[in-house]
C-alpha cells in the first residue's frame, strides 16, 4: 500500500499551500519509503511534478521550487510517482496504490491497440494509459475498472482540478479532510488534526469524487456496483498508522481490544506472564490492550497477579519500516538494522512478547527471536493479534503464494519449533471481526482463509 495525498485550496484559504501539501503527503511516510513525490498546477495550464527515490522529507525540504499552485497531490510509495501523461483528455498526473492481478493481460492489450511503455509497464503506467483511453477522466476510471482485477485507490491531478477513486471492492481507503477554503483526501486521516482538518468521511466503494478550488464540485457513484465491497482488515492490525480512522473506526482502538481478545485467552488457560514486551512500533497498542486487560480483571478480583509493561525493544528513531519493502533481500536487512534490545535485565522471567501478525516468520526466526534470548528471558511466548496466515493477499500487499509461514507450516507445533520459541498464540478471525466492530461480510480476510477462499 502506497500513501496518496490531494489538496485543493480557494479564496478563502488562509494557510500556505505548499506547507499543507508537503505536511500532508508527509504524514503518510509510513506507507512507502522507497519514492516520494509531487505534482501541482496554478491553474494556468501546466502542471509540474518531482519525484525522488527514497524518503519525503530530506528530499523535498529544499526542493519545492516551482511546486507553488492551487491543487496539488502526492505520493509516498514503491514506484515512481506521480506518472504524467499527456493524452486526448489533457495532460494529467496520477498516484496510485494497490495492485493489478491482471497486470499481463492489460500489458499486451495496450501493447497491441499501439502504446509503448517507458517504465516496462509498472502499475501507476498501465492505470495512466487506461484513463488516458477515456473521453474523458471520469470515463477513463470507469472504463480502467471495468477492464482491470486488482484492488485500488488513486488521485489524479488535471489542469481543471483533483479527481479521487477507490476501487468498488473498497479494499484500498481515502478520507476527506475540510477546513476553510481547503479540501483534502488523504489515504490516512492521522494528519488532519496537525493541518487543521476536520474528517469528513471515508470515499464509498465506487465513488470518483472532484475537487477543485477548494471545493467539492462533484460526487458520481459510476463505477460497477459491488454488493459486497470488502474493506481490509489488516489496515486495522497493522497498516495504518494508529492515529487513523478507518470508516470511522479508530485503529489504536481496535488493536488494543485485539490484544484484549490475547489476554483473555491466556487468563482462562491460566497463563500469567511476568513481563509484557511489545514488538516496536507495530505491537504497542496490541501490547497495551494485552497488559490492560490483565490490569482490568485483577481490579475485578478475577486474578491475583499482573504482569510488568516494559519496552524490552527499542526500535531505532532513524530505521525504516522493514514490511514495505518489495524484495526479502531489503525487508531482512532493514529489520536488522531498526531493532535493539534494551540494556536491563530480564533474567529468568516469563514473557508474552506482542506483535501485530505473523507473517512469513523469517524476521521473527532470524532477529527477533535472538535479540530477545539476550535480555536472559526464562520463556519467551509470541502473541499475534491477527489470526495466522494460511494464504497470500491478492490485493497488493507484499506477501506471495505459499510465502507465509502458515501456508508452510500449517501445525502450530511445527511453527513454535521453527521459531525456537516456548509457544504461540493467535486470534481467530471471529476475534478480529469483534475488534473491528463491523459486520464480516464487510471485511476482507482473504489473507485470514486457506487458499484465499472469499467469505464472501
Amino acid at each position: 500500500m502506497s500513501g496518496l495525498f490531494a489538496l485543493s485550496i480557494g479564496q478563502e484559504y488562509k494557510g500556505n499551500f505548499l506547507t499543507d501539501l508537503f505536511r500532508g503527503t508527509f504524514y503518510l511516510q509510513h506507507l512507502g519509503e522507497e519514492y516520494a513525490g509531487l505534482s501541482t498546477q496554478c491553474g494556468e495550464g501546466k502542471i509540474e511534478i518531482k519525484t525522488h527515490r527514497g524518503l519525503f522529507r530530506p528530499n523535498f525540504i529544499n526542493d519545492l521550487d516551482g511546486l507553488e499552485g492551487t491543487e496539488g497531490i502526492g505520493f509516498c510509495g514503491t514506484d515512481r510517482e506521480p506518472f504524467l501523461i499527456d493524452s486526448r483528455v489533457g495532460e494529467f498526473s496520477v498516484c496510485f496504490s494497490g495492485n493489478i492481478i491482471n497486470r499481463p493481460a492489460l500489458v499486451e492489450e495496450l501493447k497491441n491497440r499501439g502504446h509503448s511503455f517507458v517504465r516496462q509497464g509498472d502499475d501507476v503506467e498501465i492505470i495512466a494509459k487506461l484513463i488516458a483511453r477515456g473521453d474523458s477522466v471520469t470515463d477513463g476510471i470507469i472504463k480502467m475498472t471495468s477492464g482491470m482485477r486488482g484492488a485500488y485507490s488513486l488521485v489524479v491531478l488535471t489542469r481543471d482540478g483533483v479527481y479521487a477513486a477507490v476501487c468498488p471492492s473498497a479494499q484500498w481507503p481515502l478520507v476527506i479532510g475540510e477546513k476553510e477554503g481547503a479540501v483534502a483526501v488523504s489515504s490516512e486521516s492521522a494528519g488532519f488534526s496537525n493541518l487543521g482538518f476536520t474528517i469528513v468521511r471515508d470515499l464509498e466503494p465506487g465513488e470518483i469524487i472532484f475537487i477543485r478550488n477548494g471545493r467539492w464540485l462533484e460526487t458520481s457513484q459510476c463505477m460497477t456496483k459491488n454488493e459486497n465491497p470488502q474493506f481490509c482488515s489488516f489496515v486495522w492490525v497493522y497498516t495504518g498508522s494508529p492515529a487513523s480512522r478507518f470508516r470511522g473506526i479508530s485503529i489504536s482502538l481496535v488493536r488494543k481490544r485485539l490484544g484484549a481478545c490475547l489476554a483473555r485467552k491466556d487468563i482462562e488457560e491460566g497463563f500469567i506472564p511476568d513481563v509484557v514486551i511489545p514488538v516496536p512500533d507495530s505491537g504497542r497498542f496490541h501490547a497495551i490492550g494485552y497488559f490492560e486487560e490483565f490490569c482490568r480483571q485483577f481490579q475485578e478480583g478475577r486474578i491475583s497477579k499482573i504482569p510488568r509493561y516494559e519496552e524490552a525493544l527499542l526500535k531505532y528513531p532513524y530505521a525504516g519500516r522493514s514490511f514495505t519493502p518489495q524484495e526479502e533481500a531489503a525487508r531482512t536487512s532493514e529489520a536488522s538494522i531498526k531493532m535493539l534490545p534494551g540494556g536491563e535485565d530480564f533474567r529468568d522471567l516469563v514473557a508474552a512478547v506482542l506483535d501485530d501478525s505473523l507473517v512469513r516468520g523469517t524476521q521473527t526466526r532470524t532477529d527477533l527471536v535472538p535479540k530477545l534470548r539476550t535480555l536472559g528471558l526464562k520463556e519467551t511466548h509470541l502473541r499475534f493479534s491477527n489470526p495466522a496466515l494460511p494464504s497470500h493477499c491478492k490485493w497488493g500487499k507484499t506477501t506471495k503464494i505459499g510465502e507465509t509461514l502458515a501456508a508452510r507450516l500449517p501445525s502450530l507445533s511445527d511453527r513454535v519449533a521453527f521459531l525456537g520459541v516456548d509457544s504461540i498464540r493467535h486470534n481467530t478471525i471471529d476475534d478480529l471481526v469483534a475488534s473491528i466492530g463491523l459486520p464480516r461480510k464487510k471485511l476482507c480476510v482473504d489473507c485470514d482463509l486457506p487458499n484465499n477462499i472469499s467469505q464472501g
